[in-house]
């Protein structure tokens, strides 16, 4: 990913762009309506033909925002950019406010201009929770051939969210502009993400624009200007973490407001000063001891008989995450407090994780909290000390020299392995002693063991046994989908995914025991794979987990292809055949490499006698690969499903 830090302190145009400020409402050309199709993404269904927005403060200290979008609808399934919803956010007595709405649809109807505004009684709120609310509306008659136009300005008294803007979305742009005016009192930091270059990045300083009601002093504002042209979609593909990380757009981080009396209220801090806050804030740092003082006689009679310190991390561990169920919801800040969650056995992510390291502190064990942002809620900007970026806290446990990160709050996770939603880049010690981030690296893999030992009969029916071993995340996710569904449906959807397959005399092993693989077993028959005769059987291996098509499609890849944790799958299968058959054909042995060790896929097959044996082993070695990296991942991937295509062709000799 590409961040760039813009420090506007000074004027720095770097390149002027002809097209300046918001455009004219309602000028359509006949050339826009009659475009059909998008010369530079012919797949796209709509396109935004211009798109400005301007935010400001307020002379009474409110942030205004004002957006201005024309788009052209280019197939039928581009009809969902007519919809439109606004958020507005609440806290207590301060609320966002709805100020006023331009919309309209332009068409060619019998060679004339129609134009069919948008009714504002049509406009309608819908309040999601108690501090969002959504304003809904959608434009009338569109079609394919469409331009629709939207002009609108809200309000909102939180300022320290300054407006993001997203120079790039689901469709290409061909233009994207974006003003700013801030007094010079508030400081933000600004950032640029994505991998696209602006057109235009301009600042000014403008006397006097600041008149804040009720003060006689005038400030100056800083002018801000940024542009990007031919903005290409972004698309969204397999294995990446939340498109916040990779699309285009300019991020504002509240850094300093500076009174006009001359004092300040600094937001941007030492990390530090930062993290000594967190551990006196009453959501964070408080409820640690509230917990470490609610479960010290609690926990003390389970370990007292216990001298060996991780043996009582463990029983401390799996005690908190039995104990609490979470509600799903994420949290840096406890949500009940750990006294009522405590009570109710219930809470978010805070209430259970701030519980357990309580709890851990109790039985003087060495552990401090470490704050996280997960892969859906984007990576944290390190270089500015700021908690906003963060959405998650789980333990970090020292025993004997050794590192342990632990999460309470999913009963399928073993001790000290994080859940696949944690492993993010890196995190933050929250500690007195100890300030420094700490890579969230996976301890475990996704990987699964295939055995299938089956006989081959005189009709050309292949019966035997097959074992699926679920290893690491492969098997937490396993036991989660077998608790959800229940043994019943469980066995059902196997028995769709295995379609070629007769199943019977299924078994779960571990299905409780977490340390160990989860196990499958079961009895299958087949008569099928696609049999000419009764002579001849063909037979592909790869039945279970084949590759169809390459999961990477793409000629061109700008951000990595992050899978969360290695993956390692292997395949051991052999065929007894009877005496009067043979192996006409086998899958080829091959082996072939990714790069500096980033994984490998291995196949062999031999005959010994009447029994046919192959071995596959597939190893993505790294839990994320670069975008440089990603056409020898194409290719591998190539290889494999070209793979996955071969089969045993067996013969009944005469």
């Amino acid at each position: 990913m590409r961040i760039i830090f813009l420090f506007v302190t000074a004027l720095s145009a770097l390149l002027a762009n002809a097209q300046s400020g918001d455009f004219p409402f309602g000028k359509i050309t006949y050339k826009e309506l009659e475009m059909k199709s998008y010369v530079a993404d012919t797949s796209t269904d709509a396109l935004v033909l211009n798109e400005f927005g301007k935010a400001w403060i307020s002379d009474n200290q409110t942030l205004m925002f004002e957006y201005h979008t024309k788009i052209k609808i280019l197939k039928s399934s581009g009809h969902r950019q007519g919809d439109f919803i606004v958020p507005l956010y609440k806290d207590g007595d301060k609320e966002g406010k709805w100020h006023s709405l331009e919309a309209v649809t332009f068409n060619i109807v019998n060679s004339s201009l129609k134009e069919s505004k948008f009714d504002a009684k049509n406009l309608f709120t819908e309040k999601t929770n108690r501090n969002v609310s959504l304003v809904k509306f959608a434009l009338p008659d569109v079609s394919v051939g469409s331009i629709i136009e939207v002009k609108y300005l809200t309000e909102s008294p939180f300022l320290y969210n300054f407006h993001t803007w997203e120079f790039q979305d689901e469709i290409p742009k061909l233009h994207s502009e974006y003003w700013c005016n801030i007094p010079a009192n508030w400081i933000y930091n600004i950032t640029l993400r994505g991998f696209h270059q602006l057109s235009r990045s301009e600042s000014d300083v403008e006397k006097n624009c600041f008149h804040p009601t009720g003060i006689a002093d005038i400030a100056p504002c800083l002018k801000l200007k940024y542009a990007m042209e031919n903005i290409p979609a972004f698309k969204k593909e397999r294995y990446m973490t939340t498109p916040k990380n990779f699309i285009s757009a300019i991020y504002f981080e509240m850094a300093e407001f500076q009174r006009f009396d001359g004092s300040r209220i600094r937001y941007a801090e030492e990390w530090k000063n930062v993290e000594s806050k967190l551990l006196q804030h009453e959501k964070f740092g408080a409820q640690i001891k509230k917990a470490r003082n609610l479960l010290e006689d609690i926990i003390k009679p389970s370990i007292e008989l216990e001298t060996d310190q991780l043996k009582k991390a463990n029983i401390i561990f799996d005690y908190i995450k039995h104990y609490f169920t979470w509600n799903g919801d994420f949290g840096l800040f406890t949500d009940k407090g750990v006294k009522n969650a405590y009570e109710q056995k219930r809470g978010n992510t805070a209430d259970i994780n701030l519980c357990l390291i309580g709890a851990l502190q109790s039985a003087k064990l060495d552990v401090v909290p470490i704050v996280l942002s997960t892969r859906e809620n984007g990576i944290p900007i390190k270089v500015q000390p700021q908690l906003t970026g963060f959405n998650y806290v789980v333990a970090f446990l020292k025993v004997n020299d050794q590192k342990y990160l632990l999460d309470a709050t999913d009963d399928f996770l073993p001790f000290g392995v994080l859940p696949i939603r944690c492993l993010n880049d890196q995190g933050r010690i929250v500690s007195k002693d100890e300030s420094t981030w700490v890579d969230l690296k996976p301890t475990q893999k996704q990987k699964k063991t295939i055995g299938m030992d089956l006989q081959l009969n005189e009709d050309g029916v292949l019966k035997g046994s097959l074992t699926v071993q679920y290893v690491g995340y492969d098997g937490i996710a396993e036991r989660r989908k077998f608790v959800k569904t229940g043994q019943e449906d469980y066995v059902a959807q196997l028995k769709k995914e295995f379609d070629q397959l007769e199943i019977s005399d299924f078994e779960l092993q571990n299905k409780e025991d977490v340390t160990k693989p989860l196990v499958q077993k079961m009895q299958i028959s087949s008569s099928g794979f696609g049999n000419s005769n009764v002579n001849t059987f063909y037979f592909n291996p790869f039945m279970i987990e084949r590759f169809e098509s390459n999961p990477f499609k793409s000629d061109e890849r700008f951000y990595p292809v992050d899978l969360g944790a290695p993956v390692e799958s292997n395949y051991f299968i052999s065929v007894e055949m009877p005496d009067n058959w043979v192996v006409d054909e086998s899958p080829a042995n091959s082996a072939f490499s990714l790069p500096n060790g980033g994984g490998k896929c291995i196949v062999n097959t031999a005959i010994a006698g009447k029994k046919v044996t192959l071995n596959c082993m597939i190893v993505l070695a790294k839990p994320i690969y670069t975008s440089e990296e990603y056409h020898f991942l194409r290719e591998f991937f190539s290889r494999v499903v070209q793979m996955h295509q071969s089969q045993f062709v067996f013969k009944k000799i005469k």
